[in-house]
């Protein structure tokens, strides 16, 4: 193994290649390369061990079809929302976005199937005339969901070091805590008795892969709420997102580097000041690099920095505890299956809307049976969302089909290489192709016939270039524990070393939207870092304009 090195600072000298070094280029270290850029003027360098950027809003291709990883659509996305808002701020208005159909989700169960409309009052009205004797707790539920998810944002900005921030989040959490111990299925109990609107109420919980028995309701509530007014799509899919920043990144003297696994932050005097680099192409594998800044921030997850990033010989005084919080809380993981479309799915009547199709009311049960349906059963649950009609530029058609499974199917193979593995793990994928695909054929009879191209991938996959372990794809599991006040330094922007911060996800909130509050949380706490109440008025003040397009999708 050879090693570059490129030279540490001189004792005492400020003179350092960057301003900032990301660890990962998900969506909460692009937010913090971004704004640190724009309204900073940093050079920033980002560290993508895979080789292509973006972390879970990369896309890729395979021929003529192109599918996103993690972006299956967004809510808060229309002109003039505050969320577009920092959007188009993040990425200097390059990445426009399409709105999904009125009616985006559709919930599926035996004998009872309900569609979503991108209204809220629309939605709650819905459900009352589905349940009538159930009104007055569907608007008590409404307003409960709104509420709670304005308690946790602002619970969770408190820790972003604006004193503003502080003190009205304090103040309001005061009179509307968020609810943190109270789970999904408890408040269901509470306040609804038929077991079919229970169900339909918490039909999301793949958007943060926890059922009802599990999940804070200040969870649910969040991702509810999220999806009051619909959803919408990056037109030219998830990958024009990293572009856009890497863009903004490079002018400002920075580099994106793919291809560059982080082994470990650089320690000297008890304080962070580099990272170890091992990269991973052509001719350079195997090469190890070091790259030395003033602030180093891992977009990486929690569970990856603490256990592998930072030396084990570092006193982290919850490092144990952190540990073991993990081999009682499984990650939340999956296989995706990407389709390949030879026809529009719009002549099975498909218009672009997603698809949760249940074989069960009883959602608990339903994740129970993760591990168990892999080798030879049906799964329970199935996603069904089509990229191709949300996306006016999709040159062919194709769809997505996701399912919640448990890693301990899929561990056999883990030490086997990528695109490597033995007959046994070809012949399971090909198994679970078949059986997604079925299920899906069950439902809306013809869709089999559609498919002309078929990949899968499973929780090896995840790992395999994220690095999160048991390819975890919502990180740290989000359940009551991890938000006790003995827990919370886990998740704490500034760690216990000096000079290493965290973002992403793990510091606020799952998903993309939660990802990128992340790093708005993080740029709070850096050393000539941005407030929240800064990077709001910048966005207001820089507010691009790009006329949403046209909602019915072009032909592809």
């Amino acid at each position: 193994m050879t090693t570059q090195l490129t030279s540490p600072p001189a004792q005492g000298s400020t003179d350092y290649h960057y301003d900032l070094i990301l660890i990962g280029s998900g969506m909460g270290a692009l937010t913090v390369a971004s704004l640190m850029a724009q309204l900073k003027g940093k050079r920033v360098l980002l560290l993508e061990r895979h080789f292509q950027a973006g972390g879970f809003t990369h896309d890729f291709k395979r021929g003529k079809f192109h599918w996103d990883v993690g972006i299956h659509y967004v809510g808060n996305m229309g002109d003039g929302e505050f969320l577009r808002k920092l959007f188009d701020l993040l990425t200097a208005g390059q990445v426009q976005w399409q709105k999904m159909p009125h009616y985006f989700e559709q919930f599926v169960y035996p004998g009872l199937q309900f569609q979503v409309p991108s209204n809220k009052q629309q939605y709650q009205d819905a459900l009352i005339q589905r349940f009538p004797q159930e009104a007055k707790a569907i608007r008590r539920y409404f307003k409960a969901i709104t509420n709670t998810a304005a308690a946790y944002g602002l619970f969770s900005m408190r820790r972003s070091g604006s004193r503003l921030m502080q003190v009205v989040g304090w103040l309001y959490n005061l009179f509307n805590p968020p609810r943190l111990e109270m789970t999904t299925q408890e408040y269901l109990d509470r306040h609804f008795q038929s077991p079919a609107l229970k169900a339909l109420l918490a039909s999301q919980w793949g958007d943060y892969g926890l059922p009802p028995s599990l999940s804070p309701f200040a969870l649910h509530s969040m991702i509810v709420s999220h999806y009051l007014d619909g959803g919408y799509y990056p037109v030219g899919g998830g990958g024009t997102i990293a572009a856009a920043i890497q863009g903004i990144v490079e002018r400002k003297g920075g580099q994106l580097l793919v291809n560059r696994e982080v082994q470990r932050v650089i320690i000297e005097n008890g304080r962070a000041v580099g990272v170890e680099v091992r990269r991973s192409q052509g001719k350079a594998d195997g090469v190890t690099e070091r790259y030395y800044a003033p602030v180093i921030i891992s977009n990486a997850g929690v569970v990856n920095t603490y256990q592998k990033l930072i030396p084990a010989d570092y006193p982290i005084p919850f490092r144990q505890d952190l540990e073991a919080f993990c081999q009682r809380q499984p990650a939340t993981t999956h296989v995706g299956l990407y389709l390949g479309l030879s026809q529009d799915p719009r002549s099975l009547g498909f218009q672009g809307e997603n698809h949760w199709l249940y074989a069960s009311l009883d959602h608990n049960q339903t994740y129970h049976q993760r591990g168990q349906w892999v080798p030879t059963d049906q799964p329970p649950q199935v996603y069904l969302s089509f990229p191709s009609l949300k996306d006016a530029q999709a040159k062919a058609h194709t769809a997505e089909i996701l399912a919640w499974v448990d890693y301990s199917n899929f561990a056999p193979w883990r030490s086997q290489p990528w695109r490597q593995r033995d007959q046994d793990y070809q012949q399971l994928k090909q198994s679970i192709t078949e059986r997604l695909i079925a299920v899906v054929d069950r439902h809306y009879p013809g869709f089999a016939n559609l498919v002309d191209y078929a990949e899968l991938s499973t929780p090896l996959t995840n790992e395999h270039f994220t690095a999160h372990p048991n390819g975890a794809v919502y990180g740290l599991p989000f359940v009551a524990e991890r938000f006790r006040p003995q827990n919370l330094a886990w998740t704490h922007p500034k760690t216990p070393l000096p000079g290493l911060y965290l973002t992403g996800a793990d510091v606020c909130m799952l998903g993309i939207a939660g990802a990128m509050m992340g790093g708005l949380i993080t740029l709070g706490n850096l050393p000539d870092g941005l407030s929240v109440p800064q990077v709001f008025a910048s966005a207001e003040r820089r507010r691009y304009q790009s006329p949403l397009l046209d909602r019915t999708p072009q032909p592809a």
